[in-house]
C-alpha cells in the first residue's frame, strides 16, 4: 500500500483547566489616550494633502493656459 492510504488515528487530549484565579488587570488612567476621536488627525492630514495637491495641479494648469494664450510672449 502507498503511504497516502494509511492514516493514523488523531487523538485529542482534553485541556487541563487551571483552578488558579488570574490577577485582575489594573486600569492605568495615566497611560490611556484622552483623545476622543483618533481619526481626526488622519482627516486633518488628508485635508492638508488634498489642498496642497490641488494647489500644485491648479498652478500647473494656470501656467499651461497662460503659456498658450500669448500673455507670456516676449
Amino acid at each position: 500500500m502507498s503511504t497516502m492510504t494509511k492514516a493514523e488515528v488523531l487523538v485529542e487530549r482534553p485541556l487541563a483547566l487551571s483552578l488558579v484565579m488570574p490577577k485582575p488587570i489594573e486600569i492605568d488612567s495615566q497611560n490611556q489616550s484622552t483623545e476622543a476621536h483618533p481619526l481626526i488627525v488622519v482627516f486633518i492630514a488628508a485635508f492638508i494633502a488634498f489642498n496642497l495637491s490641488a494647489g500644485m495641479i491648479g498652478s500647473v494648469l494656470i501656467w499651461l493656459s497662460l503659456r498658450h494664450s500669448g500673455v507670456m510672449a516676449p
